[in-house]
Order: C-alpha cells, then structure tokens, then sequence
C-alpha cells in the first residue's frame, strides 16, 4: 500500500476510472447482471450529480499506477434527525485487492461522515461477497436486517 493516496472524487479525471469498475462491481455481486451502456449513462449522470451533491461524496484511492478503487457515500437524515451514513458502493482493482485499499477507503470514508455529524454508517453486501462481508465484520459492522427476495415466476 505504499504510495497510497485517498482523495475526493473529481468528475472531468476520475469519470472514466471509476465508471470502468462498475461492470465488474455490479456484475460480481449479482450473477445474472450484465452492465450495458444505459447502465453506465445512468451511472456516470450519477457520478456527476453525486460530485455536485452535498449529501453525498464520492473517495478515490490513487497509487501510482492511477486510480485503484472508490467509496460512495451518502449522507440522510432519519425521521428522529439522527444524521447517518450510506456506503452506496466500494470497490477495489483487482491489482490491489488484499493489499489494505479497501480498509482505507472505509478508514477515510467513516472518518469524512463522522465530521458531517453522522452517528452511524450502514451499507448493503450479497451473501456471496465473503471477502467484503470480512472486512465490514472485522470493521465492527454487524448485522441489523435482512433484505430477502422471492423470484414471481
């Protein structure tokens, strides 16, 4: 992890990087989905809106081969006023993956919610992501809901 430098997002340079990890962000965690370029046109209009947006923000790591993952974050105000935090989406190059990126995404990425007054962060994963459901549990994520789906075929 060495030369290891986490940054906010910056649409005109990181747009194009950061749009180029969604196919496999997506298509790993949901076996049946395939990026297409609607799916990138609305993510790159989401990326725009999101570099714009002060409830939300968008981290990229950068090494010196350029970037090497991102964190989304959004920020929401619950009913009660409590501010809390969203990891939208993470993900790392393969290139650095095991190497600490990740973790310091989420470091950085907790660390910025804190000082927009956020009292917790929660995020979604797919049961079959074991790698990253590691990292939240060894981050002192747990789990609070479930989210269950039945086909209606």
């Amino acid at each position: 992890m060495t030369g290891l430098h986490i940054r906010h997002f910056d649409f005109a340079s990181d747009a194009v990087p950061v749009l180029g990890f969604m196919p496999e962000l997506y298509e790993s965690n949901f076996s049946d989905f395939r990026a297409d370029a609607d799916f990138l046109a609305r993510k790159r209009a989401q990326l725009r809106e999101a570099s714009r947006d002060p409830g939300q923000a968008v981290l990229v790591s950068v090494d010196e081969r350029g970037i090497s993952g991102f964190i989304w974050l959004v920020i929401e105000v619950e009913y009660s006023g409590r501010r809390r935090g969203e990891v939208a989406a993470i993900h790392v190059d393969k290139r650095c993956r095991g190497t600490g990126v990740g973790r310091a995404l989420m470091d950085e990425g907790m660390a910025l919610l804190r000082t927009y007054g956020c009292e917790a962060v929660h995020l979604m994963v797919t049961t079959t992501n074991e790698t990253a459901v590691g990292l939240y549990k060894h981050l002192g994520f747990s789990v609070t809901r479930y989210q269950m789906e039945k086909p209606l075929r």
